[in-house]
């Protein structure tokens, strides 16, 4: 059964597959009338397998199995309802916490099919009020709800074409003569289908990306694709289907779109090739792992078609000519210093590229540890020489081009899938199994108090940790942290002193600064009556990390909405007036905290003056 109004026509905000942060969606955002309060019925009979309260993330939520095998999944509550909502009440009174992750008894808490189990809200990590609704298999993989035939959803608007990018995918490949992924637009026919207007040349191992969405009838909202089919000269090499994926390898999803592009301009686009390092089982592609090879001067024609769970489609056509030829080599007799040395890493290759550069014998020459190594351009981009190499083969510490020589900083080159600790006298950093898609070429950097690891462009599986000594001063250990810096903004990550040295976990690269908050956190006290306390708490540096209220020495339950950055009190016993001294205390990431006391009291209620009514 449908689990809000059911029986009655509704739309989605959200579908299983939906690309977002770090992870696909994992079911579907059904709309609650832009309000909270509706009504949460259990889709089928089941028991309360488990039932949680977070800050962010799913908010209230409850987990209900049922006798199939299945798992449903009822996320952003509001409340909970009756027994239920009371065991939970009381269990974060026995345990003196709002965040609370509870599994009943099997059969302590039962629900027949279209039984209401809760109130919808906007509580946790939503975006507005909404009820996410999931079903679960027996191995907690997430399963398409629209399958499971609601008459409520209706939908027969196809998906849209947005982009389409080429990517070069060895060393010797190229998309029209260059090493750069390209993008292009798709241009809707008159029939509907989509077609790229001119031929893209390419040569080699070229990898597609793809910027699509479908749309639903009757709703503005932009939603995740359920299947893409790319065949190329009509033979099918790639097809992505979202029907289930594990809920609890989400984080992958980074490796499964082109991650690069999503940091830089938040443009999520599905990779329609099997990358390195993948171990979800939503593709089938050929021998060759869905990547286009052109290895000819023939015109080959690709398509791509995408579907939704109704089976709505769209499809993309284009030509791409096998061609090697770039830029004629620029004529030079005398030698200029490149402007600037460009460098850039995609996937195992480094591009360098002298901006500038005229030289009769242009070569670039790469340093390490042992050894230099003459390179000659691979080609030309804008006149100006480009350089690429493998760095499977040697990783070079800097290069230099004529006169001018730039630092790369590599290494190690870390493998995937197995524990490695790359260490020296200034760093330490470990990584386990989980880390990493792929191999990862490690760059690291240090200036002062900043440490700079690779780019934020290239994604990690899990953390690593990091050692590193600060070449700064630090004048307050105590309340000194790594922010990670990206975008213009710093946000938290910790750290653990030990003497001189600093000890932080990531599953982000980019680089990390040391910041030292010494500033409270903020605390506006809304309300302190018999029968409430309201407030209102932040900070505005390394974030809240706990808040607790005592009355009379007695513990009180504080619910928490941190988009709104508002706290209030729940009691256990609604009869039972507060009384007393309030003592509010909350505290920041950084160990900075700010302590209220003051005593209940009932709120001032001014009345409105009067006027006299003129005759």
């Amino acid at each position: 059964m449908f689990p809000i109004m059911p029986g009655q026509s509704n739309s989605l905000a959200g579908v299983l597959g939906d690309l977002r942060t770090n992870h696909y969606h994992g079911g579907l955002d059904i709309r609650t009338q832009q309000r909270e309060g509706l009504s949460v019925h259990a889709a089928a009979e089941g028991y309360v397998y488990r039932v949680a309260v977070q800050g962010t993330g799913y908010g209230n939520v409850i987990y209900l199995r049922h006798p199939n095998g299945l798992t449903t999944v009822y996320g952003h509550l509001q409340k909970f309802g009756g027994k239920l909502g009371d065991y939970v009440r009381e269990q974060q009174y026995q345990k003196q916490s709002f965040a609370i992750d509870l599994y009943p008894e099997p059969g302590q808490f039962t629900y027949k099919k279209g039984e209401v189990m809760a109130l919808s809200g906007n509580t946790g990590g939503s975006g507005g009020p909404h009820l996410h609704f999931e079903i679960r298999d027996s191995q907690n993989n997430y399963l398409n709800p629209l399958f499971f035939g609601f008459r409520e959803i209706r939908d027969n608007t196809a998906p849209a074409f947005l982009n389409l990018a080429l990517r070069p995918m060895t060393i010797e490949s190229r998309v029209n003569g260059r090493f750069n992924r390209q993008t292009y637009k798709p241009v809707r026919q008159s029939n509907g289908s989509y077609r790229i207007p001119q031929t893209i040349r390419a040569t080699g191992e070229v990898g597609l990306e793809l910027q699509a969405y479908d749309f639903m009838t009757g709703t503005g909202f932009r939603y995740g694709l359920h299947c893409i089919e790319v065949k190329l000269d009509g033979k099918e090499i790639f097809v992505y289907n979202m029907e289930k994926f594990p809920s609890l390898s989400t984080r992958d999803y980074n490796n499964l779109i082109d991650y690069r592009t999503e940091q830089e301009s938040g443009a999520r686009f599905y990779k329609l090739y099997n990358p390195d390092g993948n171990i979800f089982e939503i593709f089938k592609t050929d021998n060759y792992q869905g990547k286009l090879q052109i290895r000819d001067t023939l015109v080959h024609e690709v398509s791509i078609k995408v579907f939704d769970s109704f089976e709505n489609s769209s499809q993309l056509l284009f030509t791409v000519r096998g061609e090697t030829s770039g830029e004629e080599v620029p004529t030079a007799t005398t030698e200029t210093s490149p402007q600037v040395l460009l460098s850039d890493v995609q996937e195992n290759i480094l591009k360098v590229t002298a901006q500038g550069y005229r030289s009769p014998e242009p070569f670039a020459n790469y340093f390490t540890e042992r050894r230099r190594v003459q390179e000659d351009p691979a080609y030309y981009e804008n006149g100006s020489p480009v350089f690429l190499t493998d760095l499977r083969t040697y990783l070079p510490d800097s290069v230099q081009v004529g006169g001018r020589v730039a630092p790369l900083s590599y290494k190690a080159s870390i493998p995937p899938a197995r524990p490695f600790t790359y260490k020296s006298d200034r760093w330490t950093i470990k990584f386990d199994t989980t880390s990493l898609f792929d191999t990862l070429h490690l760059a690291i950097r240090q200036n002062l108090n900043t440490l700079t690891i690779n780019e934020p462009e290239i994604p990690l599986r899990y953390y690593i940790d990091v050692t590193y000594r600060p070449e700064g001063p630090v004048m307050n250990k105590e309340r000194t942290n790594v922010y990670r810096y990206n975008r213009g903004g710093y946000s938290f990550v910790g750290g653990t002193w030990q003497d001189d040295r600093l000890t932080f976990s990531t599953r982000e690269l980019g680089t990390f600064i040391l910041q030292t908050d010494t500033t409270p956190p903020s605390v506006k006290l809304v309300e302190h009556s018999k029968k409430q306390i309201r407030a209102y708490i932040s900070d505005g540096m390394s974030g809240i990390d706990s808040f607790r209220a005592m009355v009379n020495g007695e513990w009180v339950l504080m619910n928490y909405e941190y988009k709104s950055r508002y706290i209030w009190s729940e009691k256990l016993d609604d009869s039972q007036p507060f009384e007393g001294e309030l003592v509010l205390e909350v505290k920041d990431k950084a160990g900075n905290s700010t302590i209220l006391r003051t005593d209940i009291a009932e709120p001032v209620v001014r009345k409105a003056p009067t006027r006299k009514r003129r005759r």
